[in-house]
């Protein structure tokens, strides 16, 4: 009898104990967004009286109670500054942000340019000297960064952002955003105040994803609205309902089944003569060797086939490390590997893991495993799309006791190659990821997917504007896209209540085709024609438009760092610095120049058009010394020709023998051309543009 009346009279104090917590937006290393009203929030017991203190003004008290959902926010001033504590109390719960300032806080969000690291494992996916900047830059304990994880969310908005602050040091800013590192350190060290970069980007993503469903009402896109609903009622009530409600698991159930019919595609000749390559008996006769040493800063392989290949290479394991375990450590391989030490499997990385291809490889090796003298490491690897093989600094490639991780045996010699079979190019292709057609519920393509999942997290986050690379996927549809992106972004400032809300971006930078790993010809721009109508070339301009109906709006020009073959260009620095100089003018009471000339206006006297433009700054001219070019006039027949321009003050005039009654103009109507050279003598390139507006522009 006394058990039970224990039990009796203890159960209404679990039910009414106090229970406190922050929303993960409020991290350990968060930065808060100084001087403006700003919300903290978090969850507690319903109807609890909820306390905020801080600990560089104790007498800067807040109190709240929370709601019948348990939700409590304070709104608060906080002027720069930091470390600081941030205490919430309810009775006798408490939790406690530590390591906290405040300052300045940006999203950074986009595509692929936007995501590209300083430094990622393949050699397309970096930065210039990005590892050089990385491991000698001191430790900048003042800027920080959180970087959303991919994931998606088609029918409701995540309340909770999924991923962590962190303290931008050597290693963390290796895998952070290159334009949002560059952008951050510029704006640090001209402000001195503390930097937050909140990451929400995903590679190959439209601007539709990015956008709330009211952005879509707003716009009257029933069409949209109603293609949301349907794949929901389609993944709920159709077969996808048989699959796991956890989106991670309905990956890897989808991505297995992909899995097995690209595997299945291998001819069973191919897989039988592979079948003993991971032991350490093989003869490697007619593999290919790839040197006894490797020279350069990575190990790469690029070129390799859709299908399977293997590495081996061999390691002395000394005495007194036998009987222990080891610590193997791998750069990164792309795409799938599964590794072997001496023909047992000791690890392996599938592609239901989010970018696998830039993915570290660590395994251990068991202590049952480790005998004294020659060990075998032998890597299957899997590739499905695109350029293949190992990659990575050359110090992830080593072999440790994972007691002694600091004393390492390097495994960056004597590795030989041999490819296994070829695999499906049209199924390799179908992979369950980023829109693939037989994952629908999955698909961060989709309208609003993303900003439900990475952008609406944050509105509850006080926060000065926002850094935007994106276009590449949605250039064709330009009209569309200056009606998106003009919604999006006032959409953005109505939910957060702002009126002042930056919102800043980059035009594409030059571009004729994607094939970093076999290149066409470099001087193709050699025989461009003005009258090329390229997508490309429509996108830029409507992009510079976009400044003049988008309020508190900047845009870095990147047409001088391109790369003809590369959609990811590696110069990334300069972008950052440019929406630095942007922000500062629009947020910060710059005074000077932040960016190249702008067309305003054109006058036409006789055979010669005169251009005008702001942002002439210290003067127009010429980047590089040499005439300029990429300049061209049409005459009412609306055909272009190459014309020849002068800068006479503040203006540049175009004439050409072959238009002797010019009525319109352009400048950089190209895909890419090494000659664009026009801009001020503040160093800022001219953004392209069209004297005559299309007709849905007007």
């Amino acid at each position: 009898m006394k058990r039970f009346l224990t039990i009796f009279l203890a159960l209404p104090m679990l039910l009414t104990a106090a229970e406190i917590s922050f929303h993960r937006n409020f991290q350990d290393h968060a930065v808060l967004q100084r001087d403006r009203t700003i919300e903290i929030s978090g969850l507690a017991t319903p109807g609890a009286d909820v306390s905020v203190t801080f600990s560089d003004d104790p007498a800067r008290a807040l109190s709240a109670v929370a709601d019948a959902d348990g939700e409590w926010k304070v709104e608060v001033v906080l002027p720069a500054g930091g470390p600081l504590e941030i205490t919430a109390k309810s009775g006798d719960a408490e939790a406690v942000l530590h390591d906290i300032l405040v300052g300045e806080v940006w999203i950074c969000s986009g595509q692929s340019n936007m995501q590209q690291p300083l430094w990622g494992a393949s050699p397309f996916w970096r930065v210039i000297d990005g590892d050089y900047v990385a491991s000698q830059m001191p430790s900048l304990p003042h800027i920080r960064h959180f970087r959303t994880n991919l994931v998606t969310a088609l029918d409701a908005e995540q309340s909770e952002p999924n991923g962590n602050w962190e303290v931008l040091v050597p290693e963390s800013a290796l895998h952070t955003s290159a334009v949002g590192y560059f952008f951050a350190r510029q704006l640090y060290r001209d402000l001195q105040v503390p930097i937050g970069i909140i990451e929400a980007n995903w590679g190959g993503m439209p601007i539709r994803s990015f956008m709330s469903r009211q952005s879509f009402n707003s716009l009257g896109r029933e069409d949209v609205l109603l293609q949301i609903d349907a794949i929901v009622a389609d993944a709920k009530g159709g077969d996808y309902a048989k699959l796991p409600k956890d989106a991670q698991k309905r990956m890897e159930v989808l991505t297995k089944v992909w899995e097995q019919k690209l595997m299945a595609s291998e001819s069973e000749e191919d897989r039988l003569a592979a079948a003993d390559w991971m032991k350490p008996e093989l003869d490697e006769a007619g593999w290919e060797r790839l040197g006894a040493s490797v020279e350069a800063t990575t190990f790469l392989l690029e070129k390799a086939p859709i299908g399977v290949e293997w590495f081996r290479t061999t390691v002395e394991i000394p005495a007194e490390w036998a009987g222990e375990d080891l610590l193997l450590s791998l750069g990164a391989i792309d795409e799938v590997d599964t590794t072997y030490f001496n023909g047992i499997q000791v690890g392996s990385l599938g592609f239901e893991v989010p970018n696998f291809w830039e993915v570290p490889r660590k395994y251990t090796v068991p202590a049952e495993l480790v005998k004294a003298g020659r060990a075998v490491i032998a890597i299957r690897e899997v590739n499905s799309a695109g350029a293949s093989g190992l990659f990575g600094p050359l110090d992830d490639w080593y072999v440790a006791r994972a007691s002694a991780p600091d004393v390492r045996i390097p495994l960056t010699n004597g590795w030989r190659r041999r490819i296994e079979g070829k695999l499906s190019k049209e199924i390799g292709l179908a992979r369950p990821t980023s829109g693939a057609a037989n994952s629908p519920f999955e698909q961060p393509s989709l309208a609003t997917t993303l900003f439900n999942s990475m952008v609406a997290p944050w509105r509850r986050y006080g926060v000065r504007g926002e850094i935007w690379y994106q276009g590449e996927s949605d250039c064709g549809r330009e009209p569309e896209y200056y009606t998106f992106q003009r919604e999006m972004v006032a959409d953005r400032c109505k939910q957060r209540n702002y009126d002042d809300y930056a919102f800043l971006w980059c035009q594409l930078a030059g571009f004729e085709r994607h094939c970093p790993d076999d290149r066409g010809p470099e001087d193709f721009w050699k025989s461009n024609d003005p009258n090329r109508d390229h997508p490309w070339i429509r996108f830029r301009d409507m992009q510079r438009a976009l400044l003049k109906v988008i309020p508190n709006s900047g845009m870095a020009v990147t047409i001088d760092h391109s790369d003809a073959y590369d959609i990811h260009p590696h110069r990334k620095e300069e972008v950052g610095f440019r929406l630095a100089k942007e922000a500062e003018r629009i947020c910060y009471g710059y005074q000077g120049i932040s960016a190249g000339p702008l067309y305003k206006s054109c006058e036409v006297f006789g055979n010669q058009i005169v251009l005008h433009f702001d942002n002439v700054g210290a003067g127009l001219a010429s980047l590089d010394g040499k005439p300029l070019a990429c300049f061209a006039i049409a005459g009412a027949d609306g055909k272009y020709v190459w014309a020849d321009a002068k800068i006479v003050g503040d203006t540049v005039v175009l004439t050409s023998p072959d238009v002797p009654e010019p009525v319109k103009a352009s400048y950089g109507a190209v895909t890419y051309d090494e000659r664009l050279n026009f801009g001020n003598a503040n160093g800022f390139p001219a953004s392209p543009f069209f004297t005559a507006k299309p007709d849905w522009m007007k």
